[in-house]
């Protein structure tokens, strides 16, 4: 499955606690040769890697680990290697399997983990940065819907799109109406009317689901759009450029990419600039401990995390206490980040990943707090 097939219900459901051990594989993955030729490299030798941790680990019973074996088989069968994106995960315990390509913005470490759940810490990060969003390419022959995640595009037909402007003014068929100043104001207002029912189309896609908005077009028909829009806050990006509604989705996604890192920056700095502001009012949780104490006690409003932080620790007493090595059996979260990242989740705490280094002053993550 895709980044873009994620539901919040779906990643609940794998984010419940599952009897131990909970297999996770995480490697990178390449969308394009050369590079992806050591793909299947790779994954055969996690694979193998794992077959031998069942065997060794005296924690796994007989059954689960004749179980595990069967699914590990069967990743290598199962995994499309012609659709690689950034990353795949897999997800194993007995009687499940769970396989998923991933969008990520950052390079995807390779990882092992045996544990009490899965490891979706890279599976929020991947839906996160895929953060739905709308695409609308404006045109004086059509309008484009497109539903966006990561680096995908989905043309949309419904809520009144693709949308073709109406009957021209039967005044424009009239010998020489189309000389002069007010025949170019007629027209002018009629694109006016053209735009306010692309915004009434617009609106019905956002009261389905709000989602960030970019515009394509000439910059003369998005300016006035903006200018005519119900939904200024929802218009986070624009592309000034003509003829892309013609384009196919790849075309447009590589076109549109720019634009939408920009605006991942500029939320990732409008994060840390919320935090630097909570600072200010003391009402902010530095360090692993602290936050997971704020997160779980639900004053949490935005918890951000260096991309590539990874720790493990034992939650003793509503505290994480650091440990270097030992298991999940031994009571060990091999990556306690993710459990902090559930957490805040669970507690409909906002979760933004921001560069490495941008929190060496907080220890590598960071909470602004509600009160």
């Amino acid at each position: 499955m895709h980044t873009s097939e994620l539901t919040p219900a779906i990643l609940e459901g794998l984010r419940r606690p599952r009897p131990y051990p909970a297999v996770s594989l995480l490697m990178p993955t390449h969308r394009h040769r050369p590079e992806n030729a050591q793909d299947p490299i790779r994954l055969r030798n996690l694979l193998d890697e794992a077959r031998k941790r069942l065997t060794d680990d005296p924690q796994v019973s007989r059954a689960d680990r004749i179980d595990l074996e069967g699914q590990l088989d069967l990743v290598a069968q199962d995994v499309d290697f012609l659709h690689a994106e950034d990353g795949l995960l897999v997800l194993l315990a007995p009687g499940e399997r769970h396989i998923w390509q991933l969008s990520s913005p950052v390079e995807i470490q390779e990882r092992l983990v045996f544990a009490n759940t899965f490891l979706t810490r890279n599976l929020v990060a991947a839906r996160l940065y895929a953060r739905p969003y709308w695409v609308l390419v404006v045109s004086e022959e059509t309008t484009l819907l497109w539903e966006g995640s990561g680096d995908r595009l989905v043309p949309v037909e419904r809520h009144g799109f693709p949308l073709k402007p109406g009957i021209p003014d039967p005044e424009d068929a009239v010998p020489g109406a189309n000389i002069g100043s007010v025949p170019g104001h007629q027209r002018e207002e009629r694109m006016r009317q053209y735009l306010r029912s692309v915004d009434a189309a617009l609106d019905k896609a956002l009261n389905q689901e709000r989602r960030p908005v970019f515009l394509v077009g000439t910059a003369s028909t998005v300016t006035l759009l903006a200018e005519l829009s119900q939904h200024p806050q929802d218009l986070v990006g624009r592309l000034d450029r003509a003829g892309l509604d013609k384009a196919p989705a790849h075309e447009l996604a590589e076109r549109l990419r720019p634009v939408f890192d920009e605006y991942t920056a500029k939320r990732n700095a409008d994060g840390l600039e919320e935090l630097d502001s909570a600072r200010g009012r003391r009402r902010f949780a530095g360090g692993l401990d602290e936050a997971w104490q704020a997160v779980t006690e639900g004053r949490g409003s935005l918890l951000l995390v260096e991309e590539h932080f990874q720790a493990a620790a034992r939650i003793q007493d509503g505290h994480l206490v650091p440990v270097e090595g030992g298991t999940a059996a031994d009571g060990v979260e091999e990556d306690v980040v993710d459990q902090l990242i559930e957490a805040a989740l669970d507690k409909e705490t906002e979760v933004r990943f921001v560069p490495d280094d941008s929190l060496s002053d907080d220890g590598r993550v960071a909470l602004v707090l509600r009160y």
